[in-house]
């Protein structure tokens, strides 16, 4: 029997709205709220349970829906009801931002007309869309925290709170915050009690932000509402000051092993927003956006797509393997002569055996550059100097202007999937061009030929004890960074002198409480030092998941705890990024829970075949880095305060072999590897030349 047209219809539409959830086909709010269980926190959404899966953004927000997402964030009202009635017809909800002044712009949080403004601009703003079904949370700001002096924002952030519970009692309100410190959770937790919970925005140190939570003493629930690939400011950066930026696949593998390390797990955390699920133009137009400008998804698409349902789709994106400028890689820091044709050559396969289309991409480094998100600019292509040579291939002709450049490379399946990276290059050799500022500098001050305290390890056994203590144990959730490894005190098993060099391993096992043993020695009480040269020669180990240094901590903390009263790393190693060692001063302006750490990074080759000597002059003016005798980093005494410079009383030497950690474990720890040898040749200290101070 066949059913008439119009029945037909109406018995599909009323199936559709059986199936379609209630909250969607209504006209009111729905009621959220934050419930405390028996092991952390939920959000109830119409009284059931509601875990946020969710992204930042309101591009392609159907695909958000198919991919198994089911939430996305905004950063303002722009546009709000638009994005709110299509997320309600996907059955989406928004975590709408609201736009605030901020202090890098120019806004003054002392001015009580300029503050009472825009209490009344934001209450016309939550009064206009807080009835609307699909809306979740209200978003205070974004990252208030970044480059601010004035604490009196967090009163504002209170009042428009309040002024919010007064006005719409059925959503949740928050604030933003980049990255996680104790300064700033502190003046939330005293200042702004009207917030239902916390959000952080963090990168490459998401799988430490559990810990970081606690560790800073937050207790109410908390989301991550930026969340995505290794951040431009954290890693490896060329000698010209461009940023390294992961291939996408590098990045799928990293978003899922940090959401599966953090968010997926931790029940104080109600959900989250990666970030960005679109695309945008910010250091490069492919850093943040898991789609192209054309609206190509890549591998993070899938990899959101798993942590979401639990399955990836049939169609997977391509994969890159290796990316290759000449032969060398991106983390190669290349250097090229101007006119000159070098090959491409770029590894990448794809899952379904799809036919694959390479495109190729050349770009000056970008110049247009901004903090907290704020829009850049994309450069201009330069046409014409890129020869393809196949799917895998092409030539590359250089441009004849000296500067810097970036080549990319896009491989395409023909159904919408992509994969992208890219490399940075020099035309020309920047590195000469700072000799003579650096001689003139350096000359300002003067050093002692001779070193008044020094450890030449040239006597067997255990450690010098008139020289060095030791740390010991794992406190502070792993000394703070959740290291893996137990320090043990005078235990040969960890530490020794031999054939002129200390030596200290790290081992698997050998404790109850952690997986891992090592050594930490300090020099505090025996070698405490204001100025002068420092200077080591060592041999880093081979292996993931070791993070060896040699560094320097204030004797009294003069300021506070940390960062306040400052650190300085004459030496820094991850074993995932072999190669490659870091220089840096912490401050309490200036560290990396805020992403604004002064540091500075170098390759070398053989570095753990090789000795390198490693060396920071410390003045009351500057502090400068050395590897091998080159300068890599130079800080200046702004002379603004401690908070920018503590580095005006006591330090002492420590040196340690951590085992894992938020960045030395960023990638997992390689047990095939231990034990694990740390080695220094000696520790060095030239004072001042006599006057100078």
């Amino acid at each position: 029997m066949m059913m008439k047209p119009k029945l037909i219809f109406l018995a599909a539409f009323c199936l559709s709205l059986l199936a379609y959830p209630t909250w969607a086909q209504q006209k009111k709010p729905v009621k959220v709220e934050i419930k405390k269980t028996n092991v952390g926190y939920t959000i109830k959404r119409g009284g059931k349970p509601y875990f946020i899966k969710g992204a930042g953004g309101t591009s392609y927000i159907d695909r958000l829906k198919q991919k198994g997402g089911n939430s996305i964030r905004t950063w303002s009202t722009d546009g709000a009801k638009e994005i709110l009635d299509q997320a309600q017809q996907l059955g989406l909800t928004v975590t709408m931002g609201i736009r605030m002044g901020v202090e890098r712009h120019g806004f003054d949080y002392s001015d009580p007309k300029a503050v009472q403004a825009q209490l009344e601009r934001v209450r016309q703003e939550i009064l206009q869309f807080k009835d609307h079904p699909a809306l979740l949370a209200w978003g205070i700001g974004n990252e208030l925290n970044l480059h601010y002096s004035n604490p009196k924002v967090w009163d504002a952030v209170n009042e428009v709170a309040q002024m919010i519970h007064e006005v719409d009692p059925n959503h949740l309100v928050t604030t933003m915050l980049a990255g996680i410190n104790q300064k700033e959770i502190d003046l939330i937790k005293a200042k702004c009690p009207a917030l239902d919970l916390l959000s952080v925005q963090v990168y490459g140190g998401l799988a430490a932000v559990p810990a970081q939570i606690k560790t800073v003493g937050w207790e109410k629930p908390y989301m991550v509402t930026e969340w995505g690939p290794t951040g431009h400011w954290e890693g490896l950066q060329t000698p010209w000051k461009a940023s390294i930026e992961e291939s996408s696949s590098e990045k799928a593998a990293v978003y899922r092993s940090r959401y599966e390390a953090s968010i997926a797990k931790d029940k104080q955390c109600v959900g989250s927003y990666v970030f960005l699920w679109g695309q945008k133009q910010e250091r490069t137009p492919t850093w943040y956006g898991v789609f192209t400008e054309a609206g190509e998804e890549n591998e993070v698409v899938d990899v959101m797509e798993y942590l979401w349902t639990g399955k990836y789709p049939k169609n997977r994106a391509p994969h890159i393997k290796i990316f290759q400028l000449d032969g060398r890689q991106a983390q190669d820091m290349i250097y090229v002569d101007a006119k000159r044709s070098y090959p491409l050559n770029v590894m990448v396969h794809d899952p379904n055996h799809d036919k694959l289309t390479t495109r190729w991409e050349l770009l000056p480094e970008s110049t247009d550059l901004k903090e907290g998100g704020d829009r850049e600019s994309r450069p201009q292509p330069i046409a014409g100097l890129v020869k393809p040579q196949g799917v895998d291939s092409a030539v590359l002709t250089t441009p004849e202007k000296a500067g810097a450049y970036r080549i990319f490379v896009y491989v395409t399946d023909g159904k919408n999937k992509v994969a992208t990276a890219n490399i940075p290059f020099y035309v020309g050799q920047p590195a000469q061009q700072n000799t003579a500022s650096t001689s003139s500098r350096d000359s300002l001050y003067a050093f002692s030929t001779t070193p008044t305290w020094a450890d030449e390890f040239d006597r067997d056994g255990l450690p010098d004890t008139s020289k060095w203590s030791y740390d010991v144990g794992s406190p502070y959730n792993g000394w703070g960074n959740n290291e893996w490894q137990y320090y043990t005190k005078a235990n040969k098993e960890n530490v020794e002198v031999s054939d002129g060099l200390l030596k200290i391993t790290a081992r698997k096992g050998g404790n109850k409480d952690m997986p891992y043993t090592s050594t930490r020695l300090v020099s505090k009480g025996k070698g405490d030092f204001r100025y002068g040269r420092f200077e080591t020669r060592a041999r880093v180990p081979q292996g993931r998941g070791t993070w060896p240094a040699v560094w320097m901590l204030p004797s009294e903390w003069k300021y506070g705890g940390w960062p306040n009263s400052g650190e300085i790393d004459i030496l820094e190693h991850v074993g995932y990024d072999q190669d490659v060692v870091h220089i840096s001063t912490h401050s309490k302006a200036y560290h990396h829970s805020i992403n604004t750490q002064k540091t500075a990074k170098t390759k070398l080759s053989a570095t753990a075949d090789d000795f390198h000597v490693y060396r920071v002059d410390w003045t009351p003016d500057y502090i400068t880095g050395f590897v091998d005798n080159v300068e890599i980093f130079h800080f200046a005494n702004e002379k603004t305060g401690f908070e920018a410079w503590p580095f005006d009383q006591k330090f002492h030497w420590l040196i340690n072999l951590a085992i894992g950690g938020n960045w030395g474990g960023a990638k997992g720890v390689d047990d095939d590897i231990l034990p694990a040898v740390f080695e220094v040749d000696y520790v060095r200290v030239y004072p001042l030349a006599k006057g100078i101070e």
